[in-house]
């Protein structure tokens, strides 16, 4: 349907316990509420006939939406709390013809609409931990951005920045799972808390996005092989606390380390790196599978994942359409 915004939110995002071991803030629900109201107003204001909002474990969306006189739709997918919400939620508004989503939450986040919606045409916004893959955005601007492209007057076509690489992980040849930003496989893993705030027992980094300034495992990548995410290549490092080779990057929020380098390699898109059990894999910061002793899987690059909207461009071009602009005839 021609018009009309999905909005898919994590309760849970930016809560983690590396923000804990990290000292850094944790954003409140009522903060969060606050914000999806901005970002609901922005998305009507930028010409969304109809908003779909996804239902949370928390009732977020239920508490922002409260007392707005706007036309929205509800996507209740059952949710439990877990990422498969996200997942059902990303594949219940592609279902629904939704022209856009704005995406509130941090990598995990992000990863899981992939999930749900390949090639999902999203703005993404950040509220997570690390946000290696979505940026910080005001929510009255990111929600008006999603409006102007829903409404044409900033067209789809014309203002996808990019279109991101996806690493696929194949177990046995099937497909297990993907990433947005990076895979990390972690041995000997003694368990505990989802997410990993420490390189202990990690041996590989295989990153899709490696940038300098980013927080977590993959700015390790980005200080030493940096590429941009219109690069169609990844970069694997290859871990040794003994080598002579060594990083320091922040993998959490005020949070350090120092990697030992055994050997830094460029990846190509389609090409495959090769892994054997037994090893956990982590995936974009958060422990995700276990690939049992003798078993192997396939780590690959593709271009063909959630297709960013840039902010500036769209913006651009509604004012050159003169969306926010009248001016009214004088009486003669």
């Amino acid at each position: 349907m021609a018009g009309t915004v999905g909005v898919i939110t994590n309760p849970r995002s930016g809560k983690d316990i590396r923000r804990l071991v990290a000292n850094a803030a944790v954003t409140s629900d009522a903060s969060r509420i606050a914000d999806l109201r901005r970002l609901l107003v922005g998305a009507h204001e930028g010409g969304a006939d109809r908003l779909l909002l996804a239902c949370d474990h928390h009732g977020l969306v239920e508490r922002a939406m409260s007392g707005l006189d706007l036309a929205i739709d509800l996507v209740d997918v059952q949710a439990t709390g877990s990422g498969e919400d996200t997942a059902r939620a990303a594949q219940v508004m592609k279902g629904q013809d939704a022209t856009v989503v704005v995406v509130y939450g941090g990598d995990g986040t992000h990863r899981q609409v992939a999930r749900g919606w390949r090639d999902a045409p999203i703005v993404a916004m950040a509220s997570g931990t690390n946000n290696a893959y979505p940026q910080l955005l005001e929510a009255t601007v990111a929600g008006a951005a999603a409006g102007l492209v829903a409404s044409g007057s900033a067209p789809l076509s014309d203002v996808v920045a990019y279109q991101s690489l996806v690493i696929d992980i194949d177990v046995e040849g099937v497909p297990s799972d993907i990433a947005l930003v990076d895979v990390a496989i972690l041995r000997d893993d003694k368990g505990g808390n989802p997410s990993v705030w420490s390189l202990d027992g990690i041996e590989q980094i295989f990153t899709a996005v490696a940038e300098p300034w980013s927080i977590g495992l993959s700015s390790l990548a980005g200080m030493v092989a940096p590429t941009s995410r219109t690069d169609d290549r990844g970069v694997l490092l290859d871990l040794d606390p003994n080598a002579l080779r060594r990083v320091r990057a922040p993998i959490a929020p005020g949070h350090y380390v120092t990697a030992g380098l055994h050997s830094v390699s460029v990846v190509d898109a389609e090409q495959s790196v090769a892994v054997r059990g037994p090893a956990v894999f982590v995936v974009d910061g958060e422990r995700a599978g276990a690939l049992h002793a003798g078993e192997w899987a396939s780590m690959t690059i593709r271009r063909n994942g959630p297709r960013v909207i840039d902010i500036r461009r769209t913006f651009s071009l509604a004012v050159r359409h003169g969306h926010f602009y009248t001016e009214i005839p004088q009486e003669s």
